[in-house]
């Protein structure tokens, strides 16, 4: 069995409350605290799989925290570091608010996506469960990795989407994916000035002024294959949620998808 990519996942406390959170979907096992633990339950099998298959990107992320509250993150880099085969790449899929604070890091990766919904306090607040907005230009300004940026498009930010992209376009963000929740069937609404250039997984992929547009839907994505090490210890190749449609479409998740 080939791999998209392997998750490391993280469960506690959140500097977010996300009412989409995909942790509430997942049996409470699954949640084991693990942000203070050393190393992550069941890392050994994991590197193991990760290095036997040659599986290129490792990514730390979370189910209902964020990868960055981990208090061993810069020693869980290093370790990896040493033990993954060499052409394995680090990536980091975060919501953004720790990222000015443990900026040397977050540099350490390879790659990073940060779940940003909008620029707007009230919109934010309401997606992400803080009117607290990270500073996405200055973590773009600081980073010396690429950054992607995810969004969560619902009722309160669709409507500000060409905006959004604008400004994300302005500060230096090359890579924007828009993503409707698992079971919303809502189309997207036209956005002015999309053009499309391609198809990723059965995504449109398209250009805005330069900047990189997928338009991610779960219910049209091709599958992506990811091995999963939840907070405690279980090594899975599929998400483990409740839902039999979330179960099914576990492997279409796509990256940045759980922030």
């Amino acid at each position: 069995m080939s791999y998209d990519f392997a998750n490391i996942l993280f469960a506690g406390p959140c500097n977010r409350a996300c009412p989409w959170c995909v942790g509430r979907a997942l049996a409470a096992p699954l949640n084991q605290e693990n942000l203070t633990h050393y190393p992550p339950r069941n890392l050994d099998a994991l590197i193991e799989a990760v290095n036997a298959q040659r599986i290129r990107d490792v990514i730390l992320t979370g189910t209902n925290s964020d990868p960055q509250l981990y208090r061993h993150e810069r020693r869980l880099l290093a370790l990896l570091r040493c033990r993954l085969h060499e052409g394995a790449r680090l990536g980091l899929h975060t919501n953004g608010a720790r990222v000015l604070r443990r900026l040397e890091t977050f540099n350490r990766y390879d790659r990073a996506c940060i779940s940003f919904p909008s620029f707007d306090p009230q919109r934010y607040r309401r997606l992400m469960g803080s009117p607290q907005v990270p500073d996405l230009a200055a973590i773009l300004a600081a980073a010396t990795i690429p950054v992607k940026v995810s969004a969560v498009v619902n009722e309160h930010n669709e409507d500000d989407l060409g905006p959004f992209l604008a400004r994300c376009r302005a500060i230096g963000v090359r890579r924007v994916v828009l993503r409707r929740l698992l079971g919303d069937q809502r189309p997207f609404a036209p956005i002015a000035g999309l053009r499309p250039v391609g198809h990723f997984k059965g995504n449109p992929v398209c250009d805005y002024e330069g900047l990189q547009v997928t338009l991610w839907r779960f219910d049209r994505t091709r599958a992506l294959r990811s091995l999963n090490l939840f907070a405690d210890g279980t090594l899975s190749a599929s998400y483990l949620l409740h839902e039999g449609a979330a179960r099914r479409a576990v492997d279409a998740r796509g990256a940045g998808a759980l922030l």
